[in-house]
């Protein structure tokens, strides 16, 4: 019996291991993907397609176009306080003290409002079916894309703390099981550390497009710091835990020890003293 539930404990010590990998880097791609995180890679992601694909700002016409819609945007701008443009059927609001900062603040300011709106752009369509959806998947950095993937790690986390508790109840030894799941939790984060470089540069040699794709990849695990030392206070909170209770347990067995040695030696000397008596009874009568 002792044989099958260490082996049961084993394999849910497996199960652990792999739920706190998996769930590393869910949880990464889910805190990553967040519209705080998003955006700032994201735009610097557009601004360099844009200088390497066009050049200069120029070429994109937007100096030629503001220099021509100035008199209106001026007159717009007198009793309002935003100017709508319409780039290739999406609307870009720019406001109006941005606008007579001249054609970069209205690149910035667009790209930002681009990135916003394909963000929280509602997607009617399944996660994996909207791959068919556009040339560009854009809604893999949306907020559609980060509640499927804070989903799915929901759903690791659950099944992680179902295997915890099962490994608890199965451990003989409930110190060892702490240092043991401690243990399993700080190795299972180590690959956050370089799991987001590693992809990157893989993807950084597939050609033209690699580098780009390679900046892509590293918008999704730009929290891969943040979670990696979150699970290592975790399995270092579970280590010390373990420690503590072996301490502890050892704390108590030498205890036990000198109680039993401080009672048996009581014991021995209460016996010698109730043996005196008799001998010195003994002498008298043979003096007699």
């Amino acid at each position: 019996m002792g044989a099958i539930r260490g082996i049961l404990f084993v394999f849910v010590c497996i199960l652990i291991f792999l739920t706190i990998l998996v769930g590393g880097i869910l949880w990464t791609v889910s805190s990553s993907l967040e519209y705080e995180q998003v955006q700032p890679g994201l735009s610097s992601l557009v601004d360099k397609v844009i200088d390497e694909q066009v050049g200069a700002i120029g070429g994109l016409g937007i100096e030629e176009e503001l220099d021509d819609l100035m008199p209106e945007i001026e007159l717009f701008c007198e009793t309002n306080p935003e100017y709508i443009f319409d780039y290739e059927g999406n609307s870009i609001t720019i406001p109006c003290d941005v606008l007579v900062q001249g054609p970069a603040a209205v690149v910035s300011q667009g790209v930002s409002s681009l990135i916003e709106g394909y963000y929280y752009e509602e997607y009617d369509c399944d996660f994996w079916n909207c791959f068919g959806e556009g040339e560009i998947p854009l809604f893999l950095v949306s907020q559609k894309a980060q509640d499927y993937w804070q989903g799915k790690f929901y759903l690791v986390l659950m099944a992680f703390f179902v295997l915890f508790i099962l490994a608890f109840l199965l451990a003989q030894k409930k110190a060892n099981f702490f240092i043991v799941t401690g243990i399993l939790a700080i190795v299972a984060a180590l690959p956050l550390l370089k799991i987001g470089v590693l992809i990157s540069k893989l993807a950084n040699s597939m050609g033209d497009l690699g580098e780009y794709v390679s900046e892509m990849i590293l918008i999704f695990f730009n929290q891969s710091n943040n979670v990696f030392i979150k699970i290592m206070i975790f399995g270092g909170a579970l280590l010390i835990v373990g420690i503590v209770f072996k301490i502890f347990h050892l704390g108590f067995a030498i205890a036990k020890f000198f109680e039993k040695f401080s009672k048996k030696s009581f014991k021995t000397s209460k016996i010698g003293k109730e043996k005196k008596p008799g001998k010195v009874k003994d002498k008298e009568k043979k003096k007699k």
